[in-house]
C-alpha cells in the first residue's frame, strides 16, 4: 500500500501548520517511499504557488516522487465516483474525484484534512495515520 498525500496535506507541511506527529510520519513516509502524487495534486500546488520560489519548492519537496499520471482507467473510475455521489444528492469536485479514483485504482488511501471531499473507504485524516 502506499498514500496518495492531498494538496491541503502537502501545503500545511511547506507552511509548517502540521502537527510535528503527522510531519515526522509525513518526512518518514516519503524517505520509506510510500508517498505519492497525482498530476491533479501536482497541479494544484503549482496553481497555489505564487512565486517563482514557492514553485521551485514544490518541485524539490516532489522531484524524486512518483507522480501518478490520470489513464483510461482512473478517469472511468472517477466518472463513476461523480455518478455515485450525484445518485446520493452529493458533489464530488473533478479534481476530488481524479485523487480519488487514483488511489483507489492504484490500492492507496489519501491522506487528507478535508475528509468530507472523498469516500471514507479510501480517505485517512493525517492527524489518525500519525498515531498509527
Amino acid at each position: 500500500m502506499g498514500y496518495l498525500i492531498d494538496t491541503c496535506v502537502l501545503i500545511d507541511h511547506l507552511t509548517g501548520r502540521l502537527s510535528s506527529r503527522v510531519t515526522a510520519w509525513l518526512e518518514e513516509t516519503i524517505l520509506s517511499g510510500a508517498a505519492f502524487t497525482n498530476v491533479i495534486i501536482y497541479h494544484e500546488l503549482l496553481t497555489a504557488a505564487r512565486t517563482a520560489k514557492a514553485q521551485n519548492t514544490i518541485k524539490s519537496l516532489l522531484e524524486n516522487w512518483e507522480i501518478i499520471p490520470i489513464n483510461r482507467e482512473i478517469a472511468e473510475a472517477a466518472a463513476t465516483l461523480r455518478r455515485e455521489w450525484a445518485a446520493k444528492g452529493k458533489v464530488m469536485g473533478m479534481a476530488d474525484s481524479f485523487i480519488a479514483a487514483t488511489a483507489a485504482v492504484q490500492g492507496k488511501k489519501v491522506v487528507t484534512s478535508n475528509l468530507k471531499d472523498f469516500p471514507a473507504s479510501i480517505a485517512l485524516n493525517p492527524e489518525k495515520v500519525a498515531e498509527r
